[in-house]
């Protein structure tokens, strides 16, 4: 673990040999930056200076050096100069900034240069993803050059997202509380590229919970790496448990404390199965500080979920869904339940997941006629969010893409109407 030091800014610290030293002393030198875009008001210099304390690496302000150099504040530079003064020499400083064994914190426009989006696409970028009206409710009146008329902010915020989103690896919705801390080991292990070069990660974030969903093709191969949950007891169906459960319970090796496995198919998602499932869960002699495993689609999922939520009055849940309509929606949200003779989903409850871990490639073993009704969830999440989501279903040829752009949209609903109450009941469009 990387001792706690305290360095706040690169101005701050004792000069850069200091701050080359206190990179290399003692400890594996970072194969990345790390680097926090995001709109004003969404705390880059707050994270970015919480994340470099905890791993002890000096930490870099591109607004605060901006300051520095010119003697002016940003909103007399922009008054006096102009924005395309301002850009040249912002492009420059973060440029400049972006090294290896440190954490940037870019300003909110810095994406907007093709030099700097390269530099930060091979970063471990982070993005803190803020809703406009937070953002403005946050930097409103404080003087700001671009945030002094609304309508411009709202503009610019929309045109901005997608700048964000392509280029970031990690999101994170700026609401979350503590997230940093809760992910300093997973963002260090992706610095030092010990995860594959092509993992995202989602923090979701919920009243009851938040939790990372991880998207990488491959994965399921990683999953030791990242494995922080106890001992696991294994829950699949006759479908999956031949093609993955071996390679699953070789990664978290001696951390599985049974298995149970059902037969395919809906008709599954009864209470006397799961009756057989709690049962042979007691007989493992699972506790509290253990965990189930879902690994499967959507019944699999519902039926190990609803299983967590009431063995003991609740235990972690971790979901690794196995078909389309799971990664982009059901491993989601923490709806679990069993069906009745009489209705659907008539017994269960919300219980969120402490992580979902996806891996596009089990995709591949798929029946085509799963995977199309699995791309049918797809177009539907599009329809949903519009714009730039549902051209890119049109034409993207990149799933791996898709599921994670499609699971950002179910995580955000969720968090905005975890009980389903109100919003979320536009994810039943088309049952």
């Amino acid at each position: 673990m990387y001792a706690q030091l305290s360095l706040p800014t690169r101005r701050e610290s004792a000069g850069a040999a200091d701050a080359d030293a206190v990179v290399s002393s003692g400890k594996e030198r970072l194969l990345k930056p790390i680097v926090f875009v995001g709109f004003m008001g969404a705390g880059k210099s707050t994270a970015s200076k919480q994340l470099g304390k905890a791993l002890g690496l000096e930490v870099i302000d591109v607004d605060s050096e901006f300051t520095e150099e010119t003697g002016e504040s940003i909103e007399q530079f922009f008054d006096e100069q102009g924005e395309e003064e301002f850009r040249k020499i912002e492009e420059r400083l973060t440029l400049d900034a972006i090294k290896p064994g440190r954490v940037v914190a870019t300003g909110g426009g810095a994406v907007l240069s093709t030099k700097v989006r390269e530099a930060v696409s091979n970063s471990l970028c982070i993005f803190l993803d803020t809703p406009e009206k937070i953002a403005w409710k946050r930097i409103e009146g404080g003087g700001r050059p671009l945030a002094r008329d609304r309508e411009q902010f709202s503009q610019l915020h929309s045109e901005r997202q997608k700048l964000y989103e392509c280029v970031a690896q990690v999101t994170i919705p700026s609401q979350a509380s503590g997230a940093i801390q809760k992910m300093q080991t997973l963002i260090e292990r992706l610095a030092k590229g010990e995860l594959k070069e092509s993992t995202k990660v989602a923090w979701a974030v919920t009243g009851s919970g938040e939790y990372p969903a991880m998207v990488a093709e491959g994965l399921l191969g990683e999953i030791g790496k990242v494995w922080r949950h106890g001992r696991a007891f294994i829950v699949a169906d006759s479908n999956t448990a031949p093609l993955y459960l071996e390679q699953l319970s070789g990664q978290i090796d001696n951390d599985v404390a049974g298995t149970f496995v059902i037969e395919a198919g809906g008709e599954q998602k009864t209470l006397s199965q799961a009756e057989s499932v709690l049962r042979e869960m007691a007989r493992s002699q699972l506790d509290r500080s253990d965990c189930v495993v879902a690994l499967g689609g959507g019944v699999v999922g519902d039926l190990a979920g609803f299983c967590a939520s009431t063995y003991q009055r609740g235990i972690d849940v971790v979901q690794i869904p196995t078909t389309l309509v799971a990664q982009v929606d059901s491993a989601y949200g923490g709806k679990t339940g069993v069906d009745l003779p009489e209705a659907k989903n008539y017994v269960g409850t919300f219980h969120q997941p402490v992580a979902v871990y996806v891996d596009p490639g089990l995709l591949k073993t798929l029946p085509e006629e799963e995977l199309s009704a699995g791309f049918a969830e797809v177009a539907k999440t599009a329809l949903i969010e519009g714009g730039s989501l549902w051209e890119r279903v049109k034409n993207s040829e990149k799933l791996e893409e898709l599921v994670f752009d499609c699971l950002r949209v179910k995580l955000e609903v969720v968090r905005r109407d975890e009980m389903d109450v109100g919003v979320r009941a536009v994810l039943n469009l088309g049952h």
